[in-house]
This record gives structure tokens, sequence and C-alpha cells, in this order.
């Protein structure tokens, strides 16, 4: 792009532009029609007004919420105080009159239960200087009143009243609020009813025994009283009350309407206060429990003092509606002040939208300067800079487009090319997997088959087609899958695995030798397992074949030395297990060098033959006989109940293999010697054992051949 020179008039961009294209966009194309969408200034107006409400509005939350919480907090401290003093001065009160009570019970006419008439007349006098008892009383050991001020209930038996249960045992007893029972219809009329707090004393002999008890029915007047003299007033100018709540909550003084009901009160706040509503009315109330005071325990009271809450938080109230009124007088001001600013600052872009909204093409003339604020002067100057760069990037742009057109008609033969060559590689690949004679596939994370060979047909019946996309345990069945299941699970860990299986499929047993490879991913995850399975059970057979073949003597069948050797370690395990007796013979052909060398080998096979035979038809099926090498034999008998069973069995051998045999037209005399060792489950072993039976077999040859001898 030529650049201007100093003191040269500025080139018109007019002049380098080039027109627009049919059907291309103008500059007033791009420009909604006044009235479609809101203006700058309505915006800045709401932005300045919604400024101004958000900032009136946090500020009356905060102020609102601080003086609300001062609000509540003066209510807690007044309540609280009050609450306070009015328990202190009940707990203090019942304390006074358990103490008199208590002393009262140990006057001297109180103890002479040999004059009932002077306990009452002592009982009169003293209710007449406390009138707050309604009534005194003192019962013998059974609970019978034998005195009674104005002699209300003597001779009652009141052995089941708690209080008296209470004192029985020894010890003062102070009772809850209750109801007068007895004494209701005994007493005057008041307009409530009688109410009564219980005290007991136990009067006790010089022994510690039980004589009598002296009790007291505390009128439930004296608390109203207190309370009447304390509180009332106070609570009257506040328009509180205070209530005082049983162990279960319910009102035992308090207003008429609410004694003998039950509380139930809201969770306690931080400050400790209590919200709770009754008959309409929402309360602040604060509750403070007694705890007595000093000999008296006290008795699980509660006292409550409430306030409605319009009356607590009325000064707050007050100065809520304050606030409102100035926070609706100041978003009024705001209103005219945000209008005019909005104004201000949308004049200068105002300008600019009219001058692009008269253009076809954004760089057909400059731009007008606009003043107002520095930054409207600069977007006016960007603007002309944009529509000089705009007409430079629509010639590029239009030679990039070409240019584009023949990359792409160049890379998409490259892509096809590269797709033909792609499917015959994979077909090439294909072709060799098919043919040879292994089971290749491939199995995903989740365990469905992606990929299958040919031979999978014909070794479990499928077509490959079928089997691909579906979970390995659908199509090879759960005892193929739990057979190869831990393999998969570590190949799938990342480790590849070589092991063997036999199994059927399609009809087919067959032993197989797989390889599971896992396929490892850059981030060292694994998307899945390479499988290769090679049919081996030609080479098992053979390999089975040969073991056979390494077990067992050709020349008689018997299994032979290395069979012997496993065969008698698990007898002698066996043996440890049941505590049975087991025995090992050695058998010796007497003579079988001079059968062997007068008739030849041939002979001397047939001789040996024909005593394994004997000696197997001698012998339970169970037994088991083996030859070691040459004429050397050895016979386990297992589940012996005494080594003497052992030599019956040897007799019977001795009398099967003493029959002459006939070879080669001549008769060959046979006999053989054996020598027996019982193992009892002891700790002896194979070695010792066979010892043991090896020395006994010389003793029977020593004794003259043709018999048997058992081992020490």
């Amino acid at each position: 792009m030529p650049q201007d020179t100093p003191g040269s008039p500025p080139a018109s961009p007019a002049a380098d532009a080039s027109p627009p294209a049919p059907g291309a966009a103008t500059a007033a194309d791009f420009i909604p029609p006044r009235g479609s969408r809101a203006s700058l200034g309505r915006w800045l107006t709401a932005l300045v007004f919604a400024a101004v409400a958000v900032a009136v509005a946090i500020s009356v939350l905060l102020i609102e919420n601080f003086a609300r919480a001062h609000a509540e907090r003066r209510a807690v401290e007044s309540l609280r105080q009050v609450a306070v003093d009015f328990r202190d001065a009940l707990d203090r009160g019942m304390a006074q009159q358990f103490k008199e009570v208590r002393v009262l019970a140990q006057l001297e006419p109180f103890r002479d239960f040999r004059d009932p008439e002077s306990m009452r007349r002592a009982l009169d006098q003293v209710q007449i200087g406390f009138d707050h008892f309604a009534w005194l009383g003192v019962t013998d050991a059974q609970g019978k009143v034998l005195a009674s001020a104005g002699g209300l209930l003597a001779g009652v038996d009141v052995s089941k009243r708690p209080w008296w249960q209470g004192a029985k045992n020894g010890q003062p007893f102070v009772g809850d609020v209750h109801a007068a029972l007895l004494l209701e219809k005994l007493l005057p009329r008041r307009s409530e009813p009688w109410r009564f707090v219980d005290f007991a004393v136990p009067l006790l002999d010089d022994g510690g025994q039980l004589r009598g008890v002296f009790g007291a029915h505390l009128s439930w007047g004296w608390a109203r009283q207190i309370k009447s003299e304390l509180i009332d007033a106070t609570m009257a100018s506040h328009k509180a009350d205070a209530l005082v709540l049983g162990k279960d909550g319910a009102v035992i003084l308090g207003p008429t309407e609410l004694e003998g009901r039950k509380m139930t009160l809201g969770a306690e706040s931080g400050q400790g206060l209590r919200h709770h509503a009754l008959d309409g009315v929402d309360y602040f109330a604060v509750s403070v429990p007694s705890h007595g005071y000093g000999v008296y325990p006290g008795l699980g009271w509660t006292v409550l003092v409430r306030q409605p809450v319009e009356v607590a938080l009325a000064d707050y109230f007050e100065l809520r509606r304050q606030i409102i009124l100035c926070a609706v007088l100041l978003l009024a001001a705001a209103v005219p002040v945000s209008w005019w600013l909005a104004r201000r600052m949308s004049r200068p872009l105002n300008a600019l939208s009219e001058a692009i909204s008269h253009r076809r093409h954004l760089s057909e003339d400059a731009l007008p300067d606009v003043g107002g604020y520095r930054e409207a002067a600069v977007l006016s100057q960007a603007l002309n800079d944009l529509a000089r760069r705009q007409a430079e990037q629509d010639r590029s742009l239009a030679q990039l487009n070409a240019s584009l057109e023949l990359r792409v008609q160049a890379r998409t033969l490259e892509l096809h090319d590269a797709m033909l060559r792609q499917e015959a590689s994979e077909q090439r690949l294909r072709m060799i997997a098919d043919n040879l004679p292994v089971l290749i596939s491939y199995i995903d994370a989740q365990e469905r088959l992606r990929f299958l060979n040919a031979t999978f047909r014909s070794w479990m019946g499928m077509a490959p087609e079928e089997a691909l996309g579906r979970p390995l345990i659908d199509v090879i069945g759960p005892v193929l899958h739990a057979q190869r299941l831990p393999y998969l699970k570590g190949a799938l860990a990342g480790v590849r695995q070589r092991f063997e299986t036999r199994s059927e499929a399609n009809g087919v047993v067959r032993d197989m030798l797989t390889e599971y490879v896992p396929d490892l991913q850059p981030d060292g995850s694994v998307a899945g397992v390479y499988t290769l399975a090679t049919d081996i059970t030609a080479f098992k057979q053979v390999e089975r074949e040969l073991d056979q073949l390494s077990r067992v003597d050709p020349l008689t069948g018997l299994p032979n030395r290395r069979q012997f050797e496993s065969r008698l370690s698990e007898s002698l395990a066996r043996a440890r297990r049941s505590q049975k007796t087991m025995a090992l013979m050695f058998l010796d052909l007497d003579h079988f060098k001079q059968i062997n060398d007068a008739l030849g080998h041939a002979a001397g096979d047939a001789v040996l033959r024909a005593f394994a035979d004997r000696v197997r038809g001698a012998v339970r099926e169970t037994d088991q006989l083996c030859r070691l090498a040459g004429d050397e034999f050895v016979l386990i008998l297992e589940n012996l109940n005494a080594p003497e069973e052992a030599g019956g069995v040897a007799g019977k051998v001795l009398d099967a293999v003493k029959a002459p045999l006939t070879l080669q037209g001549q008769e060959v005399a046979m006999s053989t010697s054996i020598g027996i060792a019982c193992h009892d489950g002891g700790l002896e072993g194979e070695v010792a054992l066979l010892g043991r039976a090896d020395d006994a077999l010389y003793a029977a040859k020593a004794a003259g051949r043709g018999c048997w001898k058992l081992a020490d």
C-alpha cells in the first residue's frame, strides 16, 4: 500500500476502492433501523440507574440487617435479664420454703408420737405464721396421718402419695407442682383450682429407723405472688409476659388460659433467641432453666419470658420505613441524571453511525471527525484505517480464493490415491490373516470383539461377521470366558499374557496356546487386546503319551519306579490323615537268574508277566503293585486295621505264586520272598520305610526263601 509523503494531500479512499460487486453487502446493510434495538443512550441510562439501584439496595440491606440484629440483641438482653431475675427469685424462694420445712421437722413437738393432739396444736400455730402452706401434717411409719393443721386428712392413709414414698427412704423430698386431690374438697373454694408443691422430711429415731414423715403442701399461689411483685409491672409496660414450664414443657405458671398447655418453642438462634407463634401472634422468647439453690436441688423448671415481635422490633420497623422512603427518593433523582449523562456520551457515536448509514461501501469517503471525548475521536480514526485495509483485503481474498480452489482439487486427488492404497494394504493383511492356521482377534476394553480372521469360522462354527461387535462372553459362552477372564484382565491392565487352555468348542476338544498382547496408547492406557491362539492338540497328545510311557513298565503294564515314588508319598499322607495302618511289601522272585540263564530272556519275560498277573489276582483292586527293576516288585497296602493283616495278604501271594508254570514244555517252579514294613501314621518318611522293608526281605531270603518276614 503506497504511503502519503509529507506535505502531500491525503489520498482519497474512494479513489482506491473498487466498486462493490453485484449483490455485495454495503455499510448501510449492517445498520439496523432506528427503533429495532435499544440505543446506547438507553443502555447507559439503564446502566447508571441499575448501578444506583444496586448500591442503594445493598446499603439498605446492610443497614436493615444491622438494625434488625441490634434490635434483636437488645430484646434478648432485656428479656434474658428479666428471666434470670425471676428464675433466681423462684429458686431462692423454693430453697427458703424447703429450709423452713426441714427446720420445722426438727422441732420437739413433732417428734413426740405419743401425743398427737399436741402435734395438731403445734401445727395449727405454725400454719398461722406460714400461711403459704395450705396443709401441714405428720404421719406414722405406715403412712397414716397422726396430726395435721386444722385436722385435715387426720387418720387418712397417705402412704401411696409420691411425697410420702419419696421421704420414707430417709431423705428429704421435694415434689413438682400438681393439682390437689384429697384436699380439693376440704380447703376453701377459690377462683382457680388448688395446686401444690410438696415437701416431706423423714422423722428418724436415734437408730436411724423411720418413725414418721413431716409433710407440707406449699400453695402454688405463693409463686404467682412472687411473679406479681417482681416482674408483672415490668412485663405489662413492655407488653411481655413470663411463663414457668415444667419438665414436660407444660405451663405451670402464667396466664390462666395457658396453664396446663405444652409450649412448642422454635430452635434457639446464635443470640439465644427463640421464635414461636401462639394464637396467631409471633413472639420473641428467651428461656432460662432453673438449677436449684443451696440444698434445694431444683425441679427442672424453665422460665420463659416472651414479647410479641411487633413490640420488640417496633423501632426497627419504623427505621426500615424511613430507609425505604429515602431509597425511593434517591432512585427518582438518579433517573434524570443518568438520562442526561447518556445523551452526552452517545452524541458523537450517533454522528458516526449517521455517516456510515448513508454509505454503500465502508471505504467510499473519509468519515467525519467527531469531538465530545477522546474515545469517539479514536474510533473515528480507526474506522478510516479499517476502510483502507478492507479495500486491500478484498483484492487479496479474491486471489487467495482462486489459489485455494486449485489446492483443494489437488488435495482431493491425493486423498483418493491414499485411500486406494490403504484399501489394498488392508486387503493383503486380511488375506494373510485368514490363511494363517491360528485364530487372530482383537478385543476392546469393553470386552467386545472388533476383529476376527477366517479361522474363527472353522473353530467356533460361526461366521466372523456375526460375532463382531458382540461381548466376548456372549460369543464363546460363560465356561470358556471364565477360563480366559484372569488373563484378559491382566492384558487389559497392560501386562502381556501367555497361557495354555484345554476346552471344547463346536464339538471339538482342543489344546491351545494363547497370547494376549495389550494395545498400549501413547498416554499409557490400554485400548484393547490383540489375541493369537495356536492349536497345540497334537503336540499335547504326544506329550501325554510320552509321560504315560515314562511312568508305566512296558513289560508287565505295572507302574514303574517313577510312579511308585509318587504313589508311596501319597499313601503315607493318607495314612497320617486317617490314622490307619499302611504296609509296604518288597517282593523278590526266587532263583529268577537261573530261570533266565537256562531258558533265555524271552522265558524270563514270560515268568515276570506271569508273576505280576498272579500277584495282582491275589490282592485287592485298591492295593498298588509296582515293578521297580528286574525281578524286584513292591506292593502298597492301605487301610489296614493291624499289621497282622499284611501277613495274611503275604500268605495269599505266596500261595498264588508257588503254582508251577509250564514254559517251552518244561515245568518251572516259582516262589517269592517278601519283606513287610508297616507304617502306623507317625513321622517316618519314605526312605526309612523302604529301608525297613528291604531289611525284612533279606531276612526272608536268609530264612530259606519262599516266605515272608515283618520288619520291627
